[in-house]
């Protein structure tokens, strides 16, 4: 699309035989920071978490023995790094004059802020559609890039072998019935997704009490219709698919049905709401939040610009309130 935008690129606007010209834009809904934990005000360019872990389990003390030591455990760092996401919306005097204000559609300004925000929830919803690699490629206005989307421990978000940080046995966080990984949402993944997260070890190998309680899901699809179809035989204490007088068994969940999953939309993920703060899960660090500056208008030409910013930068240091299933049951 030319920049800026002139007469001949937008002609129904000088039409005068057409009579009704509306904004065709999408509606705004905020998505992202239901599942990020999100941190504005940031100052520094770069920023960076670490942690120290707890103690591991106390041990007996025989009479007049020395009470035996242990210290806590370094954890690993991850640096977010601020990045600026940007776009810039302009006219020519004439359109601008002729098109723009004769129509009444100087509203259409703001659609460089929903440019601006929708950048924003595919590069979250990324995080989950990409959760199992630790990199891939971005294609936007401004060409291709490579995002790295590792942890503190080097491993993609939803990874089978975690590092521990004391050295010892890796941890999962990658759905599994104990026979079967990756199973497709139904009753059954749901009772596997409360036991994989029961095995979720902290830094000195001790259970967390992980407990999922909203369900992640491409909007539309399989994983999402199927969702709440289960969710609602749980809520009336039934068992999904099934006439036994058994209860389920497994506790409700809230739902967050993404439009934004479009790659993948059979994966599905769960998370411990419980457990979203700085310390786990994904981070969403602002430096500045999404501005609408103008107009500026270019003085030789009479050029009208608007423009949308922002600077944020997103990742993960520790996944461990999180599990993700690739719905192909391997």
């Amino acid at each position: 699309m030319p920049n800026p935008l002139n007469l001949s690129d937008a002609a129904d606007l000088i039409d005068v035989s057409i009579q009704d010209i509306w904004l065709k834009g999408s509606e705004r809904q905020t998505f992202y920071n239901q599942y990020f934990n999100v941190e504005t005000g940031i100052q520094d360019y770069t920023v960076k978490d670490s942690s120290l872990s707890g103690l591991g389990l106390a041990g007996r003390v025989v009479e007049n023995a020395a009470v035996t030591s242990q210290s806590p455990v370094q954890g690993f760092d991850r640096t977010y790094t601020q990045v600026q996401f940007g776009v810039v919306l302009s006219f020519t005097k004439s359109l601008w004059m002729f098109g723009i204000q004769k129509r009444n559609l100087e509203n259409i300004v703001e659609e460089a802020r929903k440019a601006v925000e929708d950048k924003r929830e595919q590069l979250c919803a990324d995080h989950l559609d990409q959760a199992w690699n630790g990199s891939y490629s971005v294609n936007d206005i401004s060409g291709n890039y490579v995002r790295t989307i590792t942890g503190g421990d080097g491993l993609s978000f939803i990874n089978s072998a975690h590092t521990r940080e004391d050295g010892g046995t890796a941890w999962s966080n990658e759905l599994s019935d104990g026979s079967t990984s990756n199973m497709d949402f139904d009753y059954d993944a749901l009772k596997a997704a409360v036991r994989t997260a029961s095995r979720i070890l902290g830094p000195y190998g001790k259970p967390l009490n992980v407990s999922p309680d909203t369900l992640i899901v491409s909007r539309g699809y399989a994983p999402h219709l199927r969702s709440l179809e289960v969710l609602s035989a749980v809520r009336r204490d039934f068992i999904p698919g099934s006439a036994d007088n058994d209860g389920p068994g497994v506790p409700g969940f809230k739902v967050i049905a993404l439009p934004w999953i479009t790659t993948n939309t059979g994966y599905w993920w769960m998370f411990d709401s419980r457990m979203r703060g700085s310390r786990y899960g994904l981070q969403f660090k602002e430096a500045q939040p999404i501005t609408l500056e103008g107009p500026n208008k270019v003085f030789k030409t009479g050029e009208v610009q608007y423009k949308a910013t922002t600077y944020f930068d997103l990742g993960f240091n520790d996944s461990r309130n999180f599990i993700g299933s690739q719905n192909d049951n391997t």
